[in-house]
């Protein structure tokens, strides 16, 4: 009897921590890659596939935080893509290589995009330099995929390629 219920023991203790430990997981640890007035790449660590996270810079005022509902705020855009081959050399660069072939493009249905812009990023932004931003999604919904919470920090933008 002992055994039997150290066995049942064992078992649910076991389905516990694997329902706790269930998670949406996401490939996004690779680099951080930014251009242009507000174009954020987070490549994944194969370099086949990236999340981009894209905010026109003209209809906003930049803050130290501000946050942004997908689907809901018209001045961002966040897209996930997949491709055949290595990606990161055609993003940002005014040489462009051989670019590998799309196999999936799926732009977010929901979720927060947060930009934080710290007061000496934002001087810099006002004198027409590039600048340095911090991007934070949560709970960020693809079709295929939800991203939970993804950080990309301290990525260059407001430079143009070339």
């Amino acid at each position: 009897m002992n055994k039997f219920l150290i066995s049942l023991l064992v078992v649910l203790f076991s389905a516990c921590a694997v329902t706790k430990s269930t998670k949406t997981m996401h490939p996004y640890s690779g680099d951080n890659i930014g251009c242009g007035d507000f174009i954020i790449y987070k490549l994944a660590n194969n370099n086949k596939e990236y999340v981009s996270v894209i905010i026109d810079m003209s209809a906003i005022e930049v803050e130290n935080l501000q946050a942004y509902a997908i689907g809901k705020a018209d001045v961002v855009i966040v897209t996930r893509r997949k491709f055949d081959g290595p990606i990161n050399s055609s993003l940002c660069n005014d040489v462009m290589s051989d670019k590998p072939e799309e196999l999936l493009e799926e732009i977010a249905t929901d979720g927060v995009v947060e930009l934080l812009v710290n007061e000496a990023q934002q001087e810099e932004k006002k004198k027409g330099n590039p600048y340095k931003v911090t991007v934070v999604l949560k709970k960020v919904v693809f079709e295929g995929m939800t991203i939970d919470y993804l950080r990309m920090e301290n990525v260059n933008v407001g430079w143009l390629p070339g």
